[in-house]
């Protein structure tokens, strides 16, 4: 059983005790009052500290005053003969405001207890939402991390195959290098003996003319044969 269950039959009880002293032929009022004094006291301390429930019980209390002062005014001299018709309708209205207002009081403790189980899951919902959206900002992020390293592997390949052209590169390179010197070599090689053939060249067409010696006679030779 719930505190506003449990206080809703506090107040049911009280208003029960004084519709059954109405049915009896002479009404106690001082027990009623009484009654209703205790029942605003133990409401009090069950509704909380919730203003507007508090400003039920206080109007509780102003109508049980109000009760309790017609009760003492209505009494006749010496309190023969009862109270005064007057009084008793006076104290009976005043003690059913005390029900009506301690009523209310249960409902407004009531709400003002919901509102404060609505805020309550609010801020939760807030705490939630702020979570969801911590997430949400988390899994961007993370996204945002894949991309970036998809695009560091696809660089990476990238400078993988230029490296490899590079060192395919230098191998030509280095083998460009070695004909290249080897053609420097040979055509050190061939200036040297265009040099030396120019050299004896220009020895030969600086050297003077010989002549030959005239070609020898021989002796008995037999003559020529008659064509």
């Amino acid at each position: 059983m719930t505190r506003v269950h449990l206080m809703v039959l506090v107040v049911m009880a009280v208003i029960g005790c004084g519709s059954l002293g109405g049915a009896a032929d002479k009404i106690d009022y001082p027990a009623k009052i009484a009654a209703a004094k205790s029942g605003i006291e133990e409401l009090a301390a069950k509704v909380g500290n919730y203003p507007k429930a508090l400003e039920e019980l206080e109007k509780a209390r102003a109508s049980l005053k109000k009760a309790e002062q017609s009760y003492d005014k209505g009494r006749q001299w010496m309190g023969l003969g009862g109270l005064k018709p007057e009084a008793e309708q006076e104290i009976a209205h005043n003690l059913q405001m005390v029900d009506s207002t301690m009523v209310l009081a249960v409902s407004r403790a009531a709400k003002g207890r919901a509102d404060e189980e609505a805020a309550a899951i609010d801020r939760q919902a807030a705490v939630v939402k702020g979570r969801v959206k911590l997430l949400e900002e988390r899994k961007q992020g993370e996204e945002k991390l894949r991309q970036d390293l998809q695009k560091c592997e696809a660089a990476a390949k990238e400078l993988g195959s230029v490296k490899a052209d590079q060192q395919k590169l230098a191998t030509q390179l280095e083998q460009v290098t070695g004909e290249k010197k080897k053609l420097e070599t040979q055509l050190a090689a061939l200036a040297a003996e265009k040099a030396a053939l120019t050299d004896q060249l220009e020895a030969l067409k600086k050297a003077p003319p010989t002549v030959p010696p005239p070609a020898a006679v021989p002796q008995n030779a037999p003559p020529a044969a008659a064509k």
